[in-house]
């Protein structure tokens, strides 16, 4: 491609697929590895490409990430580029916009798209980036024997290596430890859960550390202890339910762990000062109208 250089503003980027026929592409999807799905994996790849290749998206709703081998790429952000080149990891977090494109003869690189829940929420946290990591060079390889051991019974074993050293490049990324990484992985997990009953003993053994050990980690990066955490959440989730929703009082108590109505409108009472009833009156009443 001889295209020159162009900073893109914010508004210019729009949601772009140009695949010439040169480009060669093999996928990994979830009908022929189902266990995709357990790691959060929404689709991977393989591609060789050549000629024509630029992929663009304004508000992408999967995280996506590149690991380059050989040739070169250039990605558009808003108001900068930056290249691509072999030994690379691309990391495009959700809701940010981008453009990448070949830049150059050709392009060798593996690539995953990851669900914006549970195990990789906490990307969302981290800017768009490209950065060395000496895993690309075993990553890469091993997504290629996976594309051709997806019917065997090696399928799994290949998946999980995969998923360990996509958790291992993301770590050092982060900066967090792989504790401290599995807790923010447990807590966005969370989310989906509230619904359920956790004790601290629980919910230390989901991420395999004694109790006083996750207290630690918890009070590092939220500052409060698990069952805090927990707390905050189910009362996040609540306040919108009660604003946005028609469930009975006693549905949105069981949606947050509180099988009991009377024990959830106590407990909604003591943090917001308000019956649901009233926040729900409240919200409402202070909802723009709508059109």
């Amino acid at each position: 491609m001889n295209q020159q250089p162009v900073n893109l503003n914010h508004d210019e980027f729009q949601d772009l697929l140009v695949l010439g026929p040169e480009c060669r592409e093999r996928f990994l999807i979830t009908e022929e590895v189902p266990e995709m799905q357990e790691y959060d994996l929404h689709l991977g790849g393989v591609s060789v490409l050549k000629g024509q290749y630029q992929v663009g998206q304004k508000a992408p709703d999967l995280h996506t990430l590149l690991f380059t081998t050989a040739g070169r790429g250039r990605l558009s952000l808003p108001g900068k580029q930056l290249a691509i080149q072999p030994g690379s990891v691309t990391l495009l977090p959700v809701n940010r916009p981008f453009l990448f494109e070949l830049d150059g003869d050709d392009w060798h690189m593996a690539w995953l798209l990851l669900r914006d829940s549970g195990t990789w929420a906490p990307l969302r946290e981290h800017d768009s980036d490209v950065f060395q990591h000496e895993q690309v060079w075993a990553l890469a390889p091993l997504m290629d024997t996976l594309y051709h051991q997806t019917r065997t019974p090696r399928r799994r074993q290949l998946l999980a290596l995969v998923n360990e050293l996509l958790t291992e490049i993301l770590l050092r990324q982060s900066g967090l430890s792989r504790l401290e990484m599995a807790v923010k992985q447990l807590f966005a997990r969370l989310e989906a859960q509230l619904h359920q009953k956790w004790s601290q003993a629980s919910l230390a053994e989901e991420v395999h550390c004694s109790v006083p050990h996750l207290n630690r980690v918890c009070r590092k990066l939220y500052g409060q202890s698990p069952m805090h955490r927990l707390a905050r959440l189910r009362l996040q989730r609540a306040r919108e339910l009660l604003a946005h929703s028609n469930w009975q009082v006693s549905q949105i108590a069981q949606r947050v762990g509180y099988p009991d109505a009377f024990n959830f409108s106590h407990w909604f009472r003591h943090h917001t000062g308000l019956s649901p009833s009233r926040f729900r009156e409240q919200s409402r009443a202070h909802a723009p109208a709508k059109r």
